[in-house]
């Protein structure tokens, strides 16, 4: 056994020379919130532009004889164009919103407004401020629209301008204060899930245009090719021609989309395609349009995408269902299906009507999905198909808890008194 002296222990005396505090940044500064939300819009729709301007200043360098006034001209009115208020070309103008550059000035508002807003007080977000500063941010990106629609000649279409500009910029504030704006709105029961739901029947009936769009253009290649050698462009102009077919690439599901529903598309005055029908004449001499197939009748494999609005209809449904698997009557099921189903036929029918227009005039107008035949041809399918995938979920999951039903408390308290811990000491020894 060690004595007291070997237990002893050598002791350590630490000195403190020098106290090295970390260093405090000063805060950063604020701003009262109206500016900054103004400035997060503007700077938002300035941004947007110089991306345009940047593709149209590639192109200029392949046409130098076009004076640069005139290219930034060109900038502002293709700019223009993605807010869905056409673009002179020439003499002429076209209509047609590039729906693909309209994605891409939401998602340019959804990247610049929160790094803007870091400069206003957190607490002026809170509430309704948030409110207040998504409908600043939205003005501010609709003045730029009219600034730019007034410095560009397009002066009589300003109010148009105005309106794009509240269409993307608030689209694209209010995706950047989501999270924010959420929180001051308590849905009832019924319509949780409905989103995600609309979501699911817009994703399946883009996956289904997205093969029609293949087949054809797989179809059509021969026919591509032939108007490609015809355009006979040089190395910059094929991926700008790429570039710009690539922008219309949400147009161009939404027309495949009608005519998978059999509501048709019209590629010029006096033409139809369709699954039962193919009536087409001369076309524009862009490559995309040589996937429009010949002219004749359509046959069974055509007829067999006419179900494509079922499909999406019943996505929809299935997952509206899949939230409330436990609860709500057979008749709540059905009717969230069914509603599912109805609010992506409306955005189907929404971007049907947004991705038509004109490609110049004579022939080249009115081209884009039969809107008339699509007002009834996709609620009507997709309706039917949430309804059916509601009441094939019921069937297959929701029998197996009655609606009413609760589980049942097998748990009993405890009114017997508990017996009481035995406790022993035990003596710990140096040994």
């Amino acid at each position: 056994m060690p004595t007291r002296s070997e237990r002893r222990r050598s002791r350590v005396r630490l000195t403190v020379s020098e106290v090295n505090a970390p260093e405090r940044t000063a805060p950063a500064p604020t701003f009262p919130l109206i500016p900054v939300a103004l400035a997060a819009g503007a700077a938002s729709g300035i941004a947007g532009w110089l991306l345009t301007a940047g593709l149209v200043m590639v192109a200029w360098f392949t046409a130098m004889a076009m004076p640069v006034p005139t290219a930034l001209g060109f900038a502002s009115q293709f700019w223009l164009a993605g807010h869905g208020i056409g673009a002179v070309v020439g003499t002429q103008l076209v209509t047609i919103a590039p729906l693909g550059l309209s994605a891409l000035f939401v998602l340019v508002v959804r990247a610049v407004t929160p790094l803007v807003l870091r400069a206003a007080p957190v607490e002026s977000l809170d509430g309704r401020g948030v409110l207040k500063a998504w409908a600043l941010a939205t003005a501010g990106y609709a003045a730029v629209a009219g600034v730019v629609a007034l410095t560009s000649g397009a002066s009589p279409r300003v109010g148009w301008a105005l309106v794009g500009g509240v269409a993307v910029g608030g689209l694209g504030a209010g995706w950047a204060l989501a999270g924010r704006l959420r929180a001051l709105f308590n849905p009832p029961p019924v319509l949780r899930g409905i989103g995600r739901a609309t979501l699911a029947g817009l994703g399946t009936m883009t996956a289904i245009a997205a093969a029609v769009l293949l087949i054809g253009l797989l179809l059509g290649s021969e026919r591509i090719v032939r108007i490609e050698e015809a355009l006979a462009p040089d190395g910059v102009g094929s991926w700008l021609l790429v570039i710009l077919q690539l922008l219309f690439l949400p147009n161009l599901l939404a027309w495949t989309a009608s005519w998978a529903l059999g509501a048709g598309v019209s590629v010029g005055v006096g033409s139809l395609v369709s699954p039962m029908l193919t009536t087409a004449g001369m076309l524009p001499a862009i490559p995309v349009f040589g996937a429009v197939p010949e002219p004749g009748a359509g046959g069974p494999w055509s007829y067999a995408w006419l179900a494509s609005g079922v499909l999406a209809g019943a996505a929809a449904g299935w997952v509206a269902t899949s939230r409330s698997a436990t609860r709500g009557s057979l008749a709540v099921r059905l009717t969230r299906g069914a509603g599912a189903g109805l609010a992506t036929a409306v955005i189907v029918l929404l971007l049907a009507a947004l991705s038509g227009g004109n490609l110049g005039a004579g022939r080249l107008v009115g081209l884009g999905p039969v809107l008339l035949n699509l007002l009834w041809l996709a609620p009507a399918p997709m309706a039917v198909g949430g309804a059916g995938a509601a009441l094939l979920h019921w069937f297959l999951r929701g029998r197996r808890l009655p609606a009413d039903a609760t589980p049942e408390d097998s748990t009993e308290p405890l009114d017997l008194p508990t017996e009481p811990l035995e406790t022993e000491t035990i003596g710990l020894s140096r040994d």
